[in-house]
């Protein structure tokens, strides 16, 4: 019974606001009910009514979407919004490319997460990404459009923009709303419509990233796993096998829109196998058209993201395409636009903010498979055939001048000729100061160089193929070094370029030589020879018969390795050519010393460092380790243990990859000989590590046999018979008769020790007759081994 005056001036709120109560004009807030209550002495049934009748005053709105009924994936999103959202998360941004699924993402969470905010559930598209052409609504508009749906009289709206923040801001200050702003062109226009207070929850979408939102939570969102891209296809698209579903998966690459379009097209199409789809997905050129259903399509929804660049993005996103690999970096983004590369960097990482471009670690970027067939049918349209291959060819000259800077850094006996055309081909861009450094390029860009092998004209791509094979110690894959030196070689022929072609053959026969293939490689190593020794180019036949030799000598023939390197000695010597010369002398010392010619094999050392450069640190390794061989043969294998420990740290410290395998054997003999067991296997352990990391056979079988010998004499045959046997079946199957003969030995001396005695004889006759077919002392001593278990 109180005038609304009286209720204003007891309950402290406006007269106003009583009156636009009473009429049904607004709907009161939390805080305004609850003065009322408190001036009203109203008990829970007077509350109830009171609540119930200002409820009538304006419908609570319930504005999201329907969720879509297949909905599946994204719980891990999911669960950490929910969580986030407990532990006091007042903004959720969901940002991510364009068809990722973010809005699909945040109507699931909002459904979700609706029972908590009794006040309503409002949901806004502020239009960032869906008609570039036409008008997005202002801040004015969506702050309206907000407080209409609140139930706020359109008249008590004020007309100043700021004014009209302040007043949203009021409005919304004691509800608790759910509010979803899908769709939005970047953070500013999403920070000027939070809500001053934390009883209301904003839920963002934008293809822009929105991690720059204070206080925000984070959801970047990327195309799902396999497992779950298979979850929403099944969801979907219903009469679809999992293995089908992978495949339509990988065609669309995961790309939740594009998934959602494929299953529709089943869907439409009754009469359709996924074989079928699968075949019209299965053409690059076509497959944006299979996803294209007008403004809803794949292509469509990426359009409107690229409208939204300027012509200098625009141009970078679909230079990109040009680039061979998966991914690129600043200094090949640069070439593609002729821009410098501090700008390119800048560009790269716009684009990474708009979802365009992903980055996946420091400094690399790539497309998405869907983009990246976006941008080739732009670069087609827009760009002239000379302009794109124009940006090819300088993004290749990028890649030849830190292909062959790094392979100067490579330790190898062709150390020399890569800085040789590591001058010639310097593009005036930096280089690198370390081993590591190139290493680590070299890793990084590895697939690029290989499809930039491919994509290049012949010169260039013969140049980058050759540089590539410098780096065959740091890489285990045989298989594409062949492949990728089988395309050089071919290449070359094309040419016409037999010093080319004879380049060629001679990376081949050593690539083969690592893969096992001894007669093939020989093969090409000779012919390496011939035709180099024709064009007058005796110092490049030095090296193709310095290589034959290792063919014969890891193969056991040392007599036939000499013959060659003596050959190759008589060549290098006629041309005065010091490298040859240190390099051929330092391989001569394996076959001598295996044949028991010690004091040649050291006359050889002295030889080969008496000519040596003295920043050879390749070499010089050699000479350490070779040092530590002769010292234990002579009887001092503790002096022999610190020659081969110091050689073993500078090998690890200069990345002489190829040279801890031997120098790691040869500690471990040192150790053996000082009955120093476990340490030798141990040391012995990682020889097969190291020489398994290289896909390097002959340092394989060495090794394992090494180590099968020290397990032996450590008391474990059983685990030495694995190693044996291992090394026996690598030696078989690349025609290694010595290291053959030592397997056998091995496993005949851990089958005596066993109590196998027959084992143990039957495989110490393979090993005489491998070590006699060898020419080596060891045929004499397992002789004498064999006379005493018969004698017995």
């Amino acid at each position: 019974m109180l005038t609304q005056e009286e209720l204003a001036l007891k309950a402290g709120v406006g007269v106003r606001t009583i009156r636009d109560i009473e009429s049904g004009r607004v709907r009161p807030q939390p805080r305004t009910l609850r003065l009322l209550c408190k001036a009203l002495n109203l008990d829970e049934r007077g509350r109830a009514l009171l609540i119930g009748s200002a409820g009538n005053a304006g419908t609570v709105p319930r504005e999201l979407p329907r969720a879509l009924p297949g909905f599946a994936g994204r719980e891990e999103h999911l669960g950490s919004v929910l969580t986030a959202v407990d532990e006091g998360a007042a903004v959720v941004a969901v940002h991510g490319m364009a068809g990722v699924g973010k809005t699909a993402l945040a109507v699931r969470i909002a459904h979700e997460l609706a029972p908590r905010y009794p006040d309503g559930q409002l949901f806004v598209d502020l239009r960032g990404y869906t008609d570039p052409a036409g008008s997005r609504p202002d801040l004015v508009s969506v702050l309206t459009r907000a407080l209409g749906s609140l139930n706020v009289d359109e008249r008590d709206v004020p007309a100043d923009p700021s004014e009209l923040a302040a007043y949203y801001r009021s409005t919304i200050a004691d509800r608790s709303v759910l509010l979803v702003f899908d769709n939005a062109s970047d953070a500013e226009q999403v920070e000027a419509l939070l809500p001053g207070t934390a009883s209301s929850l904003v839920l963002t979408t934008s293809r822009r990233d929105l991690s720059r939102l204070a206080g925000a939570f984070s959801v970047p969102l990327e195309p799902p796993p396999m497992p779950e891209a298979v979850a929403m296809l099944g969801a979907a698209a219903g009469r679809i096998t999992a293995d089908g579903a992978v495949s339509v998966a990988e065609r669309c690459g995961r790309l939740p829109l594009a998934l959602g379009l494929a299953a529709a097209r089943l869907r439409s199409r009754p009469q359709w196998r996924v074989e079928d789809l699968l075949a019209r997905l299965d053409h690059e050129d076509r497959l944006l058209d299979e996803l294209d259903m007008g403004h809803r399509g794949v292509a469509a929804a990426l359009r409107t993201s690229y409208l939204e660049l300027d012509a200098a993005h625009r141009r970078l996103l679909r230079r990109l395409s040009l680039v061979p690999g998966d991914d690129v970096d600043a200094h090949a983004a640069a070439a593609l636009c002729a821009v410098d590369e501090e700008r390119a960097s800048a560009m790269l990482e716009s684009l990474v903010e708009v979802h365009l471009v992903e980055t996946r670690a420091p400094g690399r970027y790539r497309m998405h498979d869907l983009v990246r067939l976006f941008a080739t049918r732009l670069a087609e349209l827009e760009e002239t055939e000379d302009d794109r291959n124009a940006a090819l060819a300088r993004m290749l000259e990028v890649y030849l001048h830190f292909a062959y800077q790094a392979a100067s850094h490579i330790t190898s006996p062709f150390q020399e000729h890569f800085t040789e055309e590591a001058a010639a081909h310097d593009a005036g861009l930096p280089g690198f100061v370390d081993h590591e450094g190139a290493v680590a390029w070299f890793e990084a860009e590895r697939g690029n160089l290989a499809a930039a092998v491919r994509a290049a004209s012949a010169g260039p791509a013969w140049h980058l193929a050759t540089a590539f094979s410098a780096f065959r110690m740091h890489d285990r894959d045989s298989e594409l070094h062949l492949a990728i030196n089988q395309t050089a070689l071919n290449l070359a022929r094309d040419l016409g370029d037999e010093r080319k072609e004879a380049r060629s053959l001679g990376d081949r026969g050593r690539q083969l030589a690592f893969a096992g293939r001894r007669d093939e490689a020989i093969d090409c190593l000779e012919r390496s020879a011939v035709v180099t020794r024709r064009l007058g180019d005796t110092g490049a036949a030095t090296w193709a018969l310095r290589n034959v030799g290792l063919m014969h000598r890891q193969s056991g023939r040392f007599t036939d390795a000499l013959g060659v390197y003596h050959e190759a000695l008589i060549l290098a010597e006629a041309i005065s050519d010091a490298t040859a010369i240190v390099h051929i002398n330092l391989n001569m010392v394996v076959p001598l010393l295996h044949l028991g010619r010690l004091a040649e094999a050291e006359q050889c050392i002295v030889e080969a460092e008496r000519l040596m450069d003295v920043d050879d640190v390749y070499n010089r390794s050699r000479i350490e380790n070779f040092r530590g061989v002769f010292v234990r043969e002579h009887g001092d294998p503790a002096a022999a243990l610190v020659l081969h420990s110091a050689c073993l740290e500078r090998c690890r410290q200069r990345g002489i990859r190829e040279g801890l395998t031997p120098v790691l054997v040869e500690l471990g003999e040192d150790l053996l000989h000082l009955g120093r067991g476990a340490e030798a296997v141990a040391h012995l352990q990682q020889a097969v590590e190291y020489a398994e990391e290289l896909a390097y056979p002959a340092l394989e079988r060495m090794a394992r046999n090494s180590l099968g010998r020290a397990l032996t004499a450590t008391g474990d045959p059983d685990a030495a018979l694995g190693h044996h046997q291992r090394a026996a079946s690598l030696a078989e199957s690349h025609e290694d008769a010595y290291e053959l003969a030592r397997a056998h030995h091995g496993l005949a001396v851990a089958h005596r020790d066993l109590g196998a005695s027959s084992a143990a004889e039957r495989h110490l006759r393979h090993a005489a007759r491998g070590f006699e077919d060898c020419g080596t002392p060891e045929a004499a001593l397992v002789a004498k081994e064999l006379d005493r278990i018969t004698q017995r």
